[in-house]
């Protein structure tokens, strides 16, 4: 087809991006967390059930939060494919629709029919060192693999904005024993109605993660990654995944 090899450059030069968004991301949370005016909390009598319930909810995040988070995953998620074009060029391959960096976390025949797809004309060097990448690798764990994470994400992104919420371990509580029900923006508490005399809800410094919806109807836990977890998927994607393939792009 008379394509040209560009080496490491659009790899270096996605990473570079996305490390721009990730900084910009993080330095809105961090301004966001450390903000005024966190949440409002309001009370009301269930006189019916006898209980008393207190409705938290968070302020909302700025759009420009998650705006940068999906800039940072599509320019890292984009920055792989563009590796994978370059290793198929590399291997002396015709890239096409079908070539792309593959990420699976399960190991069956579909996805090894997708895998062999996405990898042909790549140097079975470089292929081997993808497989050895594979969420599946982590077996039961797979969910906690960097590549996996940002996959999602990049799933979510395409369609929608990734959910950010905080959690309930930004409040202090007391007393215990009572029933939560979370929903995207906050929380419902509820406490007999004989408790209601002694409720304490203190604010902390939030912590909020990012990922599905609390209605999200995909299967499993919902992803809930913190800023801690999307500044791993960079480094990860920056230090053990680009520099396995430099020897394939020179």
């Amino acid at each position: 087809m008379g394509i040209s090899a560009q080496g490491a450059e659009p790899l270096t030069m996605k990473i570079g991006r996305a490390y721009k968004h990730v900084r910009e991301f993080d330095s809105l949370v961090v301004a966001h967390c450390t903000g005024p005016d966190l949440f409002t909390a309001t009370g009301r009598d269930d006189i019916k059930n006898g209980r008393f319930i207190v409705r938290v909810e968070y302020a909302m995040l700025e759009g420009d939060i998650l705006l940068s988070l999906g800039d940072f995953v599509y320019n890292l998620r984009s920055g792989l494919d563009q590796l994978a074009w370059q290793l198929c060029l590399s291997g002396g391959g015709d890239p096409g629709r079908d070539t792309m960096f593959p990420i699976y976390e399960k190991e069956d025949a579909k996805s090894e029919e997708l895998f062999q797809k996405r990898v042909k004309g790549m140097p079975p060097d470089a292929i081997a060192i993808i497989r050895e990448l594979q969420p599946y690798k982590r077996s039961a764990s797979y969910r906690q693999h960097p590549l996996w994470q940002l996959n999602e994400l990049g799933n979510i992104d395409k369609h929608r904005l990734p959910a950010g919420r905080s959690t309930d371990t930004s409040f202090y509580i007391e007393p215990l024993g009572y029933i939560k029900t979370d929903f995207d923006n906050g929380m419902e508490l509820s406490w007999p109605l004989s408790a209601k005399g002694k409720v304490k809800l203190e604010g902390r410094t939030p912590t909020l993660t990012f990922g599905d919806p609390i209605d999200s109807t995909s299967t499993g836990d919902p992803l809930e990654l913190t800023r801690y977890d999307i500044a791993e998927i960079y480094r990860y994607v920056r230090e053990d995944v680009a520099p396995r393939f430099t020897r394939f792009l020179v």
